[in-house]
């Protein structure tokens, strides 16, 4: 049943991705996220990906712009070593949020009222082009796609609809074929995500040929609208998958709570929390559980004085602006009482 759900998931995701310029891979990572290890999405992806590219390739290979491809892919190279390299060291689901935010960010493109149309071609540097190369490079070895976070590049170079499908198609083909032998040589392409990204570049295939003729008959501006609904879509599905899975794996989560005329807002990661303490009549403050054992020794000798025998209920290190200092908060015959304490 879940690689049904997959191969349903990628048929609507690579039918959208190919009439608004892209955005498959990153609709469908919060999918295999729930079939795969999150380490085996990238290679799972790449492999369906790939297809999907070959694909599109093939169907818009006249429309490629090579001025953009020679600039693009040398920078790309070098950064998608690097982010595959660095796959088996980071989580890639904080990078995901992040993307997600910045995806999030176009939703103010699909505010204008007047319609978005083609510009002139914007003059681009070897050096800009390949620095932009090298980011998504970067960015794809780590996650697997992230071609539709450069849409907007795309659009700003003044490429038409059938150039940006196409000059994607050749920019990430390369890289594609990079990633999938890095990630097999990382023991990243087992055969759970074989599996899954069989079933999702069979989907992609399909998906490709029958949208083909729809892309065709889509006006350029409604075409670029549609790729900004897809980095809207793309982001909100990302950042909300890869903050349900930091919250499960990272106990990655926030609170708020308003006590008297203070607002509290605190954040916990794994085995810490940070909390940011507003007040109506005091600047903003920072604060953070700290262990009586790690503080300085003057002030351990100072709270070890003010405890006078009272139990300690917890200490936290607080930043002003233009201030540091710590609470010791105490249980004195049941009632809780804060004193603070400048080092």
């Amino acid at each position: 049943m879940g690689l049904v759900f997959v191969f349903v998931a990628a048929v609507l995701a690579f039918g959208l991705s190919t009439v608004s310029g892209g955005g498959a891979g990153l609709l469908l990572l919060p999918v295999l996220t729930r079939v795969l290890p999150t380490a085996a999405v990238p290679a799972a992806l790449t492999v369906g990906t790939a297809t999907s590219t070959v694909s599109k390739l093939a169907l818009f290979r006249r429309h490629v712009n090579w001025a953009v491809t020679r600039r693009f892919v040398p920078g790309a190279v070098p950064g998608v070593l690097l982010g595959a390299y660095l796959l088996k060291y980071l989580n890639p689901l904080y990078l995901e949020v992040f993307i997600g935010l910045f995806l999030l960010s176009n939703l103010t493109m699909l505010r204008r009222s007047a319609p978005v149309t083609a510009v002139e071609p914007a003059p681009a540097s070897w050096l800009k082009l390949s620095g932009i190369g090298f980011l998504a490079g970067f960015l794809s070895g780590l996650t697997g796609a992230v071609g539709l976070v450069f849409n907007k590049f795309y659009f700003h170079y003044g490429l038409s609809r059938d150039q940006v499908i196409a000059t994607r198609a050749a920019n990430e083909l390369l890289l594609h074929f990079i990633k999938l032998a890095l990630y097999l040589s990382l023991g990243l392409l087992t055969g759970p995500a074989w599996q899954a990204g069989a079933v999702v570049a069979v989907a992609a295939v399909a998906a490709t040929a029958a949208t083909k003729r729809i892309v065709h008959y889509l006006p350029e501006a409604a075409f670029r609208r549609l790729g900004y609904a897809a980095m809207v879509l793309s982001g909100g599905f990302m950042l909300t998958a890869a903050a349900t899975e930091l919250r499960t794996t990272d106990n990655l989560r926030a609170s708020t709570a308003l006590l008297g005329d203070e607002l509290e807002v605190t954040g916990w990661w794994r085995s810490r929390s940070l909390t940011l303490e507003l007040e109506l009549d005091e600047s903003p403050a920072i604060e953070q559980p700290v262990a009586l054992a790690r503080l300085p020794a003057p002030v351990q000798a100072t709270m070890r004085r003010l405890q006078q025998g009272r139990p300690v209920i917890k200490i936290e290190e607080v930043w002003q602006l233009n201030q540091h200092y710590y609470e010791l908060y105490l249980n004195d015959q049941g009632r809780v009482v804060s004193v603070d304490v400048v080092p």
